[in-house]
């Protein structure tokens, strides 16, 4: 029988966006999945959006929340509302190649895979902030075009994860996750980490699993958007990442075989020698 995914999209004021991310989901090649609109209490055109493409299409479904209640509230609902056998996560701004969900399925139906993870492109956003549902590489750049492909042991896909740069990191849309280890080991997403609450959750995802299949071929379109939370720069941004990094420190330390304090360590001072940094910049007016 085949698998089924559960394809998970939060949305909070995206509507520049929303018909091209939805179009490519759409546009899959494998067909068994439904996708969960979440939205976060938008006050721009999103919903409208939205609903046109449950009418459009029976396995888009939606879910209001009745205030903006922040990206990891929002997958908790889509998780609750989760069915079938896998799930992934797709930014509403973002948008992915019509073999997204079929590399995946391919990937998973190994022996023993936990999770599948893919290669990914990143756009600029002027070339995706466009009302078209025409699948275009405008703009494109690629970070990984080859077909190299691996699979990864645990300690691997933790290094992997925790690194703040390179090809797989703490991301949600490059992986792809069964349901039944999410519901058996009751894994949600901290609704009081406003950073880093993806890593956190691959960690302790990561952290129940052993085998993790590697695909480098870019199957999905990250768009880079100077004014997404990923870019912004607050004086909360310090304190936000360390008490992501402090609960991913209690996740470790549960399993001290791993060693992975010094990479830790490395990351709090990477942040602290961030932080000093954008206070010695000179004020722009």
């Amino acid at each position: 029988m085949a698998k089924r995914f559960t394809v998970i999209v939060p949305v909070y004021n995206l509507a520049a966006y929303l018909n091209k991310c939805l179009a490519s989901l759409q546009a899959q090649t494998y067909t068994g999945f439904d996708v969960w609109l979440i939205d976060d209490g938008s006050t721009d055109d999103s919903v409208a959006i939205m609903q046109a493409w449950v009418k459009k299409d029976s396995r888009f479904h939606l879910w209001r929340q009745p205030a903006n209640q922040g990206v990891s509230a929002a997958r908790n609902v889509g998780l609750r509302q989760a069915q079938g056998d896998y799930i992934c996560f797709v930014d509403g701004d973002d948008w992915c190649e019509p073999t997204y969900l079929a590399g995946f399925a391919e990937q998973m139906a190994q022996p023993q895979v936990d999770m599948a993870l893919c290669g990914y492109s990143t756009d600029d956003d002027h070339s995706t902030k466009v009302q078209t549902t025409k699948l275009e590489h405008n703009g494109l750049k690629v970070l990984l075009g080859d077909d190299r492909q691996r699979m990864l042991t645990q300690r691997q896909m933790l290094a992997a994860v925790l690194k703040p740069s390179g090809d797989i990191r703490g991301f949600l849309w490059n992986k792809c996750y069964r349901l039944d280890v999410i519901r058996q080991q009751h894994l949600v997403f901290d609704e009081e980490i406003s950073l880093l609450e993806d890593q956190l959750f691959n960690v302790a995802y990561v952290l129940q699993t052993q085998r993790f299949y590697y695909v480098a071929t870019p199957q999905y379109h990250y768009v880079a958007r100077e004014n997404s939370a990923i870019h912004k720069w607050t004086p909360q941004t310090l304190p936000a990442e360390l008490q992501a990094l402090s609960r991913i420190q209690q996740l470790l330390s549960q399993h001290p075989e791993l060693q992975f304090s010094r990479l830790l360590a490395r990351r709090r001072k990477q942040i602290r020698h961030d932080l000093v940094a954008r206070l010695h910049q000179p004020t722009r007016k």
